[in-house]
């Protein structure tokens, strides 16, 4: 291969090189953009998200939600009066403020043993009015509690290793 034909080769393969790389580091923004659009197209209304690593916020009109993966903590913005779910691993936190009021929602993996009569008593001893579903099987134990107490409503689902707790706060 003559020279001009390698130092040819050379320039194409670093200028596809740095595309890549520039590309590359876009692919979170072409993909915030490409969501932004299938959401407006869909609803009609303007919708900002900003993610990164594995944080997604997305904001439209007065509304704001917020995904937090792998976040393993529990909400530091939490209302005190919900007791601390600790009976498992946290997997994922999910927060939204809307004028309705404001919600966060823990899921949790990892979780055994008879949670739902525990959590639900953990509900009373912190003043919330509850109501439990208890389902066993031979594979353990299951179900739902839900609570509420003033401006709170929380229920927790729990199924198969994993849970999610949602605490709703009205203004």
């Amino acid at each position: 291969m003559p020279i001009p034909s390698k130092v040819r080769s050379i320039g194409i393969f670093f200028a596809l090189l740095s595309l890549g790389v520039t590309l590359s580091s876009c692919q979170k923004k072409i993909e915030d953009v490409l969501v932004e659009k299938a959401i407006e197209q869909s609803t009609g209304k303007k919708v900002d998200i900003k993610s990164g690593g594995q944080n997604i916020t997305i904001e439209s009109e007065g509304k704001k939600i917020e995904i937090q993966g792998n976040s393993a903590v529990w909400p530091t913005d939490m209302p005190t009066e919900v007791p601390k779910f600790s009976y498992g691993k946290i997997k994922a936190v999910t927060r939204s403020t809307m004028p309705e009021g404001k919600s966060w929602t823990v899921v949790c993996e990892n979780v055994m043993g008879n949670i739902v009569k525990d959590y639900e008593s953990n509900l009373k001893s912190c003043g919330f009015k509850t109501v439990a579903t208890i389902v066993t099987s031979d594979q353990g134990e299951s179900g739902s509690v839900s609570g509420t107490k003033d401006k709170l409503n929380v229920a927790l689902i729990i199924g198969s290793g994993s849970a999610s707790l949602s605490v709703v706060k009205a203004p």
